[in-house]
């Protein structure tokens, strides 16, 4: 076996034994927590959970073992080694910044905090480089997770706008416990580690050692636990093309960052560089986001002739037939449709077979069809936009999980 397939076969076994730690533990529980605020959203909006919370969580945390696995793999390729002692500092501030807004459980933000704390004040003592290079692999493993699962179970929204009063759109909250390997280099022998002979280039991160000998290096691997989360509004993009722009963006951004912590690691200038980058870069992103945001033209608005779908319900007459997000509903067997009292009314009667004249947002029209000879139609299962929608909220009021938290305990109180 070649010596980086052996280092990724331990690292692989490092990641399974992190199930018994209690702090995996823990993090599972703050992302249930997460995702407990989103489904009430969801019962506010739609009167029901698209999915349960078990399901949510038992998904994020499929996807972030996967995620962790690609990460183990980048990491013992390129050889980022790192001290024990600065996770003490790292998973911790970023947990504790997810308090206070979700869009801070990033290790842009802890990364480039500490950072730059270590290099201007000398405290904590941490390696730079190679705690750029984690952040910037780490983000690499979200760009990948909210390209296939960025758009998993958006939440429906309403908000007032000035220019076109009631518009639709969709919060966009995914959260993802990550498990992964790192490496852990020593000057001197570590007992029960492996001597493995890699390329002179290896590793390309000593965290500071850098009087090894490549050829003989002392290797211990253990395993740590990361959480990344992705929040986002889309109203003028529909929630899959809204995580897959975030997703490339994301992925050109980690990419840069993994480049000036490759700098970083042979000139000390670069530390400083990377520290700044990393947070500020990523605030310049989620900047450009909601400023395109609310230059775009809202997709999900009020028409003068139809009708907008906003949503979909699983499983209802609409999916069935192919009716989706930002469709306008124009007519009903031939009835003009320009309000939710409209489809009301034509379905009252429970026909057994509707044909539904659309305009999807391209600007193509098509006809769908829907029959049900047995129980008659009654019920499209679709949430749309207009003047008289219930649960105008704002997204921004379920972003901080210390909020959400102290909610509940003053309830408790009463």
């Amino acid at each position: 076996m070649s010596p980086f397939l052996q280092i990724i076969q331990m690292g692989f076994e490092a990641i399974v034994a992190i199930f018994f730690n209690l702090f995996f533990w823990l993090v599972i529980f703050l992302i249930y927590m997460q995702y407990k605020k989103t489904s009430e959203i969801e019962i506010q909006i739609l009167g029901k959970e698209k999915r349960s919370l078990k399901d949510k969580t038992i998904h994020a945390a499929a996807l972030g073992l996967l995620g962790g696995i690609v990460g183990t793999v980048v990491m013992m390729g390129f050889g980022v080694t790192v001290d024990a002692k600065d996770f003490l500092w790292l998973l911790p501030l970023a947990l504790l910044l997810m308090t206070i807004h979700v869009r801070y459980l990033c290790f842009s933000y802890a990364g480039g905090l500490l950072s730059f704390s270590s290099l201007v004040f000398g405290f904590p003592k941490i390696n730079v480089p190679s705690i750029m290079a984690i952040v910037a692999i780490l983000h690499l493993i979200e760009s990948i997770l909210i390209r296939i699962d960025g758009c998993r179970d958006a939440i429906p929204v309403f908000q007032q706008d000035a220019r076109y009063g009631i518009i639709g759109g969709f919060t966009l909250q995914r959260f993802w416990p990550i498990p992964f390997a790192v490496l852990l280099l020593s000057v001197v022998p570590i007992e029960g580690a492996q001597e493995i002979h890699f390329p002179d280039w290896w590793p390309l991160f000593r965290s500071g050692t850098d009087i090894l000998e490549p050829n003989n290096i002392a290797l211990q691997i253990t395993a740590v636990i990361a959480a990344l989360g992705y929040g986002d509004l889309a109203f003028t993009q529909t929630p899959k093309e809204k995580s897959k722009r975030a997703s490339r963006r994301l992925f050109f951004y980690s990419i840069g960052l993994f480049g000036l912590a490759l700098l970083a690691e042979k000139i000390k200038l670069f530390q400083y560089i990377a520290a700044i980058f990393a947070p500020l870069a990523h605030e310049m992103l989620i900047f450009y986001g909601q400023k395109e945001e609310k230059k775009g033209l809202p997709i999900f608005r009020q028409h003068t002739n139809g009708i907008t779908v906003l949503d979909v319900e699983e499983g209802s007459a609409a999916m069935k037939m192919g009716l989706e997000q930002g469709d306008i509903i124009l007519s009903i067997n031939n009835r003009p449709v320009k309000s939710k009292e409209d489809i009301q009314e034509i379905l009252r009667y429970y026909p057994s077979y509707i044909w539904l004249d659309v305009m999807n947002l391209k600007g193509k029209m098509k006809m769908l069809h829907h029959q049900n000879y047995r129980d008659g139609i009654h019920n499209l299962g679709i949430l749309v936009v207009s003047e008289d929608v219930q649960g105008i909220i704002d997204p921004e009021a379920s972003a901080s999980l210390l909020g959400y938290l102290f909610k509940k305990w003053r309830r408790f109180r009463r």
